[in-house]
Formats: C-alpha cells, structure tokens, sequence
C-alpha cells in the first residue's frame, strides 16, 4: 500500500507540475473545456448499466465534450481521439479517496471538512460524504456487456478479490492491504447475487455499498473521467 501511495504521490506531483507551467508560461490560458450548449439539461438519475454508456457516448457528436467521435458496441471508439472519457471505476475512486486522505488533500475526516471535497476546499473533488453515487465495479461482467476497459470485475461475496487501489481491502490483508472503514466509513457493503454492483460515498470517503447494477428501482448519480494520451 505505501508502494502504491507513493506512486500515486508521483504522479500528482507531475501533474501539479504540468498545470504551473501552463498558468506560468503567459498570461493567456492554454487549456479549456467548454461544455456544448445543447446538452445542458435538467439533471438525471441512472441505472449503472445506462450511466456506463451514457458517460461513454459525452464523446459522440454533440454531446457534452463537443467531439464527433463513433462508438463500437463495446464502447470503444472507432477512431483514436487520444482522448478516453468513461464512468469512473473502483481503482479510479480508490486512487482519489487514497489521495485525498494524504498530505496532498484534506487528511482529515471528510465529515469534518470545511468544505465536503477532496481537499477540504473548493478546488478538490467534491464529495458529500452522505450520497452513494454508481462506480463501474461489478461482479458479473454480462450485466455489463462491455469493454473490460471500463470497468472492474470482482468476486461475489469475497472481499479478498479487491483490487490494488481501489481502497476496498481489509487493512488486515497481507498480500493486498485497503482502506476500508478509514476515516471514520461507517458502511461496507460488498458484492452479491442480487445487489451486484458498487456504490461508494454514502458513510465517509471510505465507505462503499452495492445495488441491483441493472435494476430500474437502483438509479443513483456518478461522475466520468477523461484519461488523455496518445492512441486512445
């Protein structure tokens, strides 16, 4: 786990980096994202399976990131825009839940956090600490019908089958050590026939539950991520 923290360190580090030399380098910005008009709308709840492609299709044509790029079946696009947006996954929630509990972010308890993000201020990630939101962790892959890309894949009733970095192991496990009931997380819920998908925020950064991943009656917000690189 100190491994994985540290690396994660790293790679904040970089980025931190890579934004003060865009603020330093004039006095013009060099990077924006302008939402298209056309898809500002009156918010909504999904189904986890809908939300996976729901996030997936911002990057068709005129949708919110404004590209006109085409998606295959599986989700994964036809042509590479270098630029890869899709439902946040388990080990994604877990990098910035890790960071957020470090010397890079607000390290105290989130309930406790002047303002409810990441960093305990208004420019971290903003989470309310009192509201489940959908992650692409699941632990059956046919509910998904997708790429493995965008999501994680576990193991019904076995705690053991989390991932490295997805904050969701046993501090008691020695091959794979997690975060769970960190911070003061007063619920962990996992994985089974019926509620076969992940919920994570409701209790605590740390905290995670689980739902009908496909079931109308389980709809619940979540966010996206972009991941920008070449051949994407």
């Amino acid at each position: 786990m100190k491994k994985n923290i540290r690396k994660l360190k790293q790679i904040l580090v970089t980025s931190t980096l890579i934004l003060g030399m865009l603020t330093i380098s004039g006095n013009a910005s060099q990077a924006a994202l302008q939402a298209n008009a056309t898809t500002h709308a009156t918010g909504k709840a999904y189904t986890g399976v809908a939300l996976i492609q729901s996030i997936r299709e911002m990057e068709t044509a005129g949708q919110t990131m404004g590209l006109t790029e085409t998606l295959k079946s599986d989700l994964t696009p036809n042509t590479s825009n270098n630029i890869d947006v899709h439902m946040m996954r388990t080990t994604e929630y877990g990098a910035m839940a890790i960071l957020s509990a470090s010397g890079f972010g607000y390290s105290g308890k989130l309930q406790d956090a002047p303002v409810k993000s990441t960093t305990g201020n208004v420019t971290g990630v903003y989470i309310t600490g009192t509201r489940y939101e959908w992650i692409a962790g699941v632990c059956d892959a046919s509910t998904v019908g997708k790429n493995a890309r965008y999501y994680d894949l576990y193991k019904i009733n076995d705690q053991t089958s989390a991932k490295v970095g997805d904050a969701l192991g046993l501090d008691t496990y020695t091959t794979n050590p997690g975060c769970s009931d960190w911070h003061g997380a007063s619920k962990r819920n996992w994985l089974g026939y019926t509620y076969n998908g992940f919920l994570r925020g409701d209790g605590g950064m740390f905290s995670f539950g689980r739902s009908d991943w496909n079931h109308s009656s389980s709809v619940h917000c979540g966010r996206g991520v972009a991941v920008v690189g070449s051949g994407l």
